[in-house]
């Protein structure tokens, strides 16, 4: 049999993921919709108590409808748009405590909406609240916006020089256990009767919440931050609290002077409020353009498709709907270790080498996904490249975008720059929501495997793009990456600027 025709016979039929003996129903938008905005959704959607509380009878089945599911993953795309936009501001103003405590806030508040949400007897399903659902789903993508923002220049600011990029890669670290976790958390809970097989699974996002507002006011205040809104003297003790309170070699009274003088010498230069338009000014236009291109790189990459259609691919190699499971989940760790490679790796070969190499790696491991896909035999070989691809994602292109985003916006537009990143990448994953389904399913485009030569060759452009235009930003300060930018110099260069001990490129 062909394998465009098992598909066909999977969409008729209204295939069964995750567990035989409970036929656990998944609608098939569910997968083509996957983005990294929406993989809550998708986690949630798998639970058949939940499809059958939120969703309708099909065929003897529960399914929830292809408009509701846009609907939820829409709220989250708003509310993390509102977060990101929002974060610029009050973080300007009051500092990032504020913020993070916010989003903590709005996480709770939305886990309430969603828990309350819930049907109070499994037998009426029209009872469940999906409208307080989408209100649940909106608050708790106004933190994503407000982390996504706030944790890289937090990171780049607060870490030493020599571990700058390892701890700012270390944010898509945090991400991806959390969805590990969640995975971890959906597998052990989806057998429990009633409304708890999912309402557990909304109810740990609490304990998580919880746990970051107790902690957050021993976290330190970002000095720039502080000598930015003119608190010097809490600035040095933040750099005392940082880097050893005055014991060791490290010189606090000249990390103090370099901040004080990178910021002094952006006021004078700029003579305006930092805003939104300043980022798109003079050299700040090209700053701002490579970070928010990095993630459009990350989109291109595919993350949007093959994240989503892991386990529907192994489902089709003739993998027990369980057994899938589990081995997205296993997966799902194996990227977990791929992140922690980033760490040494951006450290070693540096960002923009990083950044160069991962996404050719990545060129070629989509190439090799499209040539498999042209042979239904080869499917399990897909399967293992898309592994593959999903282990190099993570220890490059995925961790080092962050440090990239963070060491090339200029320090008084730090803020500013991540806020526009973030819409940039919720506005990448609504596009590829949209466009996915449209490609991929059976009744439209039926690209499957085949999608990945569209996807490569965007990247293998993207590729282009990287090799003229990233900067290596390893080893220097942040007042060294701005002298080097306002040399007019090719970014490219700034690599050999480092080594030779230049403050200009040509």
């Amino acid at each position: 049999m062909e394998l465009n025709d098992m598909r066909k016979i999977r969409v008729v039929t209204q295939p069964t993921l995750f567990d035989d003996d409970e036929q656990k129903l998944v609608d098939l938008e569910t997968w083509d919709n996957m983005n990294k905005e929406n993989w809550k959704i998708v986690i949630v959607l798998a639970i058949s108590q939940f499809r059958h509380d939120y969703g309708s009878e099909f065929k003897g089945e529960f399914v929830v409808g292809a408009g509701v599911q846009l609907a939820f993953g829409a709220a989250s795309f708003v509310g993390l748009m509102v977060g990101g936009a929002l974060t610029a501001f009050v973080s300007k103003r009051w500092g990032r405590q504020v913020c993070m405590a916010g989003g903590f806030a709005s996480t709770m508040l939305g886990v309430l909406f969603q828990f309350l949400s819930a049907s109070p007897t499994p037998l009426t399903p029209s009872r469940a609240s999906p409208a307080l659902f989408l209100a649940g789903k909106l608050f708790t993508g106004i933190p994503l916006g407000i982390f996504i923002t706030i944790a890289p220049p937090y990171c780049s600011e607060l870490a030493p020089l020599s571990l700058r990029g390892a701890v700012t890669a270390a944010v898509n670290f945090s991400i991806v256990l959390g969805q590990c976790l969640a995975y971890v958390v959906m597998r052990q809970t989806q057998h429990l009767s009633g409304v708890n097989s999912y309402r557990v699974l909304f109810s740990v996002q609490w304990i998580f919440a919880g746990i970051g507002l107790i902690v957050l006011w021993w976290f330190p205040e970002s000095p720039y931050l502080l000598v930015s809104q003119g608190k010097t003297e809490k600035a040095r003790r933040n750099i005392g609290r940082l880097y050893g309170g005055g014991k060791g070699n490290f010189d606090q009274e000249g990390y103090f002077a370099t901040i004080l003088g990178t910021l002094e010498k952006e006021r004078e230069e700029k003579r305006n409020e930092p805003g939104f338009k300043e980022c798109f000014k003079g050299t700040n236009l090209r700053r701002t353009m490579i970070a928010n291109s990095v993630f459009v790189v990350q989109a291109v990459c595919g993350i949007s498709w093959i994240i989503g259609y892991m386990s529907y691919f192994l489902t089709l190699g003739g993998m027990s709907e369980s057994r899938a499971f589990d081995v997205s989940v296993l997966l799902s760790f194996i990227m977990l270790v791929g992140n922690t490679f980033s760490w040494w790796l951006v450290e070693s070969f540096g960002r923009r080498s990083t950044a160069l190499y991962g996404s050719l790696t990545l060129f070629a491991t989509l190439m090799l996904i499209g040539i498999t896909s042209l042979f239904p035999k080869l499917l399990t070989a897909q399967v293992v490249f898309m592994g593959v691809w999903s282990f190099m994602y993570q220890a490059t292109i995925g961790a080092v975008a962050w440090p990239i985003v963070s060491e090339v916006a200029t320090s008084s537009l730090r803020g500013h720059t991540q806020s526009l990143v973030t819409m940039t990448t919720g506005l990448t994953g609504a596009i590829a929501g949209i466009v996915l389904p449209f490609a991929v399913n059976p009744d439209q485009g039926n690209l499957g495997g085949k999608i990945a030569f569209i996807y490569g060759g965007l990247l293998g452009l993207c590729c282009i793009g990287i090799w003229w235009w990233y900067p290596e930003t390893k080893g220097l300060s942040f007042g060294e990456i701005d002298r080097l930018f306002e040399s007019g110099g090719r970014p490219r260069d700034f690599g050999g600027a480092r080594k030779t001990g230049k403050r200009g490129v040509k």
